[in-house]
């Protein structure tokens, strides 16, 4: 076991001084807070930080959108590459910071203090509105030793209507997954009782009109045509009968594409020709209709 952790960490080593390159050596020696102080409170998606970078923060400052290797925690959770909105607060005299926010219900949840009394948190944006679409406005305050206040480094706020404000984040993009695969959804604003709902999802950034064909509509190129974000991720959600397995791929450009990220294929029998097949299961429990 300690010959297998070792060789993962050098891994771990090797990919990470891969992805950061020059920048790991100009980290070396402590962290650089004009390096998180950029004008675009969005990071590059290229950019990578490392979890000891934030441990050695010595400035607050407004939210950001970021990625990071969390080296520590790998071998429990066989995650590297994290994501979310960095949070900081400076509470060099303060005994707990805590951050509320929308994303959870406005639930209070601790931050962590580092050594030069910086306290951080990074929440991944999961912020879906009413319509199950993506929320990019993101509001919170801090709870300082059990009292409530605005974020001092962020400028955008809102009147709260009891005197005080409420801060906002407007996240611009979030962070391309550019394996982004088909799959069943749990809940959806178009589940029913009898059926499953399937999201149908490919990432072509280049790509213009995107349209799926399959068992379900007759192999039909023009019936069911993906809508692509301004992330270049088109996606489409049906709704399908439980218990069966269905066929599929994409046409893309008028030119056939299988699903790149699910591994399932398939041979169409009266074509010879490859096709992405999913199996939507039996609910484990019942749902009721939504409005």
């Amino acid at each position: 076991m300690q010959k297998r952790n070792f060789y993962i960490l050098s891994f771990i080593f090797f990919l990470s001084a891969g992805i950061l390159g020059q920048d790991a050596i100009e980290w070396v020696g402590g962290f650089s807070s004009q390096e998180l102080e950029m004008q675009d409170e969005v990071e590059d998606q290229d950019k990578v930080y490392y979890l000891w970078q934030l441990e050695s923060l010595k400035k607050n400052i407004s939210p950001r959108y970021i990625r990071y290797l969390d080296v520590e925690s790998y071998l429990e959770t066989n995650k590297l590459l994290k994501r979310g909105i960095l949070f900081s607060y400076n509470g060099l005299r303060d005994e707990s910071v805590e951050i509320c926010t929308n994303l959870h219900h406005w639930e209070c949840i601790p931050m962590k203090r580092n050594k030069y009394g910086i306290y951080y948190l990074v929440i991944e944006p999961t912020l879906i509105d009413e319509n199950y679409k993506e929320d990019y406005v993101y509001e919170y305050k801090f709870r300082v030793n059990g009292l409530l206040t605005h974020d001092p480094e962020n400028q955008d706020r809102i009147e709260d209507g009891s005197g005080s404000y409420i801060s906002r984040f407007i996240l611009p993009s979030i962070d391309t997954n550019r394996q982004v695969h088909t799959k069943v959804l749990e809940d959806s604003n178009i589940e029913e009782l009898d059926f499953r709902t399937v999201r149908f999802q490919i990432y072509l950034p280049h790509a213009e009109v995107v349209s799926l064909v399959g068992d379900f509509n007759d192999w039909n190129p023009e019936n069911d045509f993906l809508i692509k974000n301004r992330n270049g991720i088109f996606s489409l959600e049906k709704k399908f009968l439980p218990g069966q397995e269905y066929h599929y791929h994409f046409i893309v450009d008028g030119e056939h594409m299988l699903d790149l990220y699910n591994p399932i294929t398939n041979v169409k029998s009266d074509t010879n020709e490859a096709v992405s097949s999913i199996y939507v299961p039996e609910r484990l429990f019942a749902l009721d209709k939504k409005d």
